[in-house]
């Protein structure tokens, strides 16, 4: 048998992998050392974030009423979990109103974008 091979150049280039899409939920803790852990995330539009408050109480305000944020959480919330809902997409910094300082951010991208920003 005699084995014959190709001469020439089979050069296909291969797209990169696109990166995975943003989870559609995320966890927030509000740590004793007056953090919010990861101080930020990135979701889907339509997706969650729940706050994780432990013993220390901590809120969450969206302060200036950005348009498309969720509802704040009010109070002093210790020992419970809650979660918001963001249906549009944006960039929502938030902080805690006992705790100056303490802030963090949601990024809210469109699922069917191509890149997150």
């Amino acid at each position: 048998m005699l084995l014959v091979a190709a001469c020439g150049s089979d050069k296909t280039t291969a797209e990169p992998t696109p990166p995975p899409p943003p989870p559609l939920a995320e966890e927030v803790q509000a740590t004793e050392q007056i953090t919010f852990s990861p101080n930020r995330v990135t979701i889907v539009r339509g997706g969650t974030v729940t706050f994780d408050f432990g013993s220390l109480a901590h809120n969450v305000y969206f302060d200036g009423a950005p348009v498309g944020a969720p509802a704040n959480i009010t109070g002093q919330n210790s020992n419970v979990s809650k979660t918001l809902t963001f249906d549009s997409v944006g960039t929502f910094v938030y902080d805690c109103h006992i705790h100056p300082g303490m802030k963090g951010t949601v990024i809210v991208v469109d699922p069917a974008a191509k890149t997150v920003r």
